[in-house]
Parts: structure tokens; C-alpha cells; sequence
């Protein structure tokens, strides 16, 4: 597991439809990095409906908050290429004490 701290410079919904035409709905945030001297910037992703609901709870995530995300990168094989993708695994929003996690969720 892995720790940032960053600035939320953008988020965006995605639906994704399936072959089957099952629906699928993904959350990207990107932030930029502050505390590490460089003006680094990562996008995050979160997966799911129910997941995307239970990390956001009742305060919003919003562009401009300052938020401690832990995270995991997962990597997916295609066509003989690797792409890795940082899945959130729960934020911190600051000046907030509630805390968002993922282990709150039943999967």
C-alpha cells in the first residue's frame, strides 16, 4: 500500500458499457503532488458505483481540496504490453475528520 498527499486539480466520471451491455462507472482524480518538492502529477482511479459512493460519503470531493490518498497499482496485460493503473483504496480529505475508506464497502 502506498501514501500520497496532493492537491485535486480535476476529476471525471466515466461509464463504461460492456459487450454484454453491462454498465460500469469509474472516477479518475487527478492531483498534484506537494510534499515532495516536485510539482508531480498523478491520476488516481476508483472503480465501481457502490465504491465510488462510499469514498466520496457525505462530503464531496471537490477541484482545489487537499486529500492523503492510499493506493495500489494494478497492472493489466494486452497485447503483449503492461499498463498499470494507481486504484484508490481510500482518501482523507483534509480539514475533515471523517475518514473514506474502501474496507467500508462489502467487496
Amino acid at each position: 500500500m502506498y501514501k500520497i498527499r496532493g492537491k485535486i486539480i480535476d476529476i471525471k466520471n466515466e461509464t463504461i458499457t460492456s459487450k454484454a451491455g453491462d454498465q460500469f462507472e469509474k472516477m479518475y482524480i487527478t492531483i498534484e503532488e506537494t510534499n515532495s518538492g516536485f510539482d508531480h502529477i498523478q491520476q488516481f482511479e476508483i472503480f465501481g458505483k457502490e465504491t465510488i459512493e462510499n469514498m466520496q460519503g457525505s462530503k464531496k470531493l471537490a477541484h482545489g481540496q487537499f486529500v492523503n490518498i492510499d493506493f495500489y497499482i494494478k497492472s493489466r496485460e494486452f497485447k503483449g504490453k503492461f499498463y498499470n493503473a494507481l486504484m484508490v483504496k481510500g482518501i482523507h480529505i483534509e480539514d475533515s475528520v471523517q475518514r473514506i475508506s474502501e474496507e467500508s464497502t462489502p467487496f
